[in-house]
């Protein structure tokens, strides 16, 4: 097939981009070392998936991914769709922090072409690197009429999945992308798109953060809570002023008496979510009493991002909590 108008390809680093001195070596690699046309040029058919324009926006390890790169790539992206002669984004980006900058772009871009999100577990010069298929079958997603209006899609190992839901389930395994509670949107076989659900929840062109219009985003702090955790940490964290702060508590969000007791009644919004890893955390009678903001089925990470995009429209808690009902 043919197709008049472009793919742009634009690569941020990763394991996907990595080089390591032996081709056994899959964890002790440096990400970021290839560029972009470099990456494309190991992807064995992409030609016919053409044409494309591609982008270096940087190139590093995703565990140094900042807020500011994050916001200066959805600008970017906000800049490619808008153009007519661009069909499609796809992105290359590590995976440590893929569920986060997906989702982030998933609500400050404002676009209904597809965006899709590609990583791979091990690096380029490995014997049996994973990264020439994922990122051939991000294109594939990418031309795909069904993954219109999908808002951003996370692909690796195959599986088509969305950027709200999507999080890294394992350290090394290539099919370490998903999501236990809801699965996979669809799947990827013999060169076609297959979409089985699309998600209800605002995102991209129904979303009212997108396009992204700043780059100063408030400070949130995200505390993982665990047994026997000690009332100074959260004392410590309040002393940097952070204008909001995600708890990762036990079980269903759950938070131990003594940081209840230091959080309740706070004057900036506190947000419970869960460290479980699936499932939602949903509203207790303690939750409006103690103005407390639960995090639906995000994961803490992503529920620290809701918040910040959140905190540049409102600070009100009620409203900080319909977004969490919302996206």
């Amino acid at each position: 097939m043919v197709y008049d108008k472009k793919i742009v390809v634009i690569g941020t680093g990763g394991t996907i981009a990595g080089q390591s001195g032996s081709a056994e070596d899959l964890t002790g690699y440096q990400a970021g070392e290839l560029s972009i046309e470099q990456v494309l040029a190991t992807v064995p058919g992409v030609e016919g998936y053409g044409p494309f324009e591609s982008h270096q926006l940087c190139n590093i390890d995703s565990s140094d991914m900042t807020m500011t790169i994050w916001a200066k790539l959805a600008h970017t992206v906000q800049v490619y769709v808008d153009r007519e002669d661009v069909a499609a984004v796809v992105i290359t980006h590590g995976t440590d922090t893929l569920e986060e900058g997906s989702y982030f772009l998933h609500l400050t871009v404002r676009t209904t072409k597809p965006i899709v999100m590609v990583g791979a577990m091990r690096p380029a010069t490995a014997i049996s690197a994973d990264g020439p298929l994922n990122l051939l079958q991000a294109v594939q997603i990418a031309r795909s009429p069904q993954a219109v209006g999908q808002g951003v899609l996370v692909t690796l190992n195959g599986t088509i999945n969305c950027a709200r839901d999507v999080v890294k389930q394992h350290t090394t395994d290539v099919a370490a992308f998903g999501n236990s509670f809801f699965g996979h949107l669809g799947f990827v076989q013999d060169g076609q798109a297959h979409f089985y659900y699309q998600t209800l929840r605002k995102h991209t062109a129904n979303s009212e953060f997108a396009p992204l219009s700043t780059e100063r985003l408030p400070k949130v702090a995200l505390i993982t809570l665990y047994g026997g955790v000690e009332a100074e940490l959260i004392h410590q964290v309040l002393q940097g002023k952070p204008h909001g702060i995600v708890l990762a508590g036990l079980g269903h969000g759950i938070l131990p008496e003594k940081i209840r007791q230091i959080v309740e009644h706070s004057d900036i919004p506190i947000v419970r979510s869960s460290r479980t890893g699936s499932g939602m955390v949903s509203a207790m009678p303690s939750d409006s009493r103690f103005g407390f903001i639960v995090s639906d089925t995000l994961a803490p990470s992503k529920a620290r991002l809701l918040l910040m995009l959140g905190l540049t429209k409102t600070t009100d808690r009620k409203q900080l909590q319909t977004y969490f009902e919302q996206y």
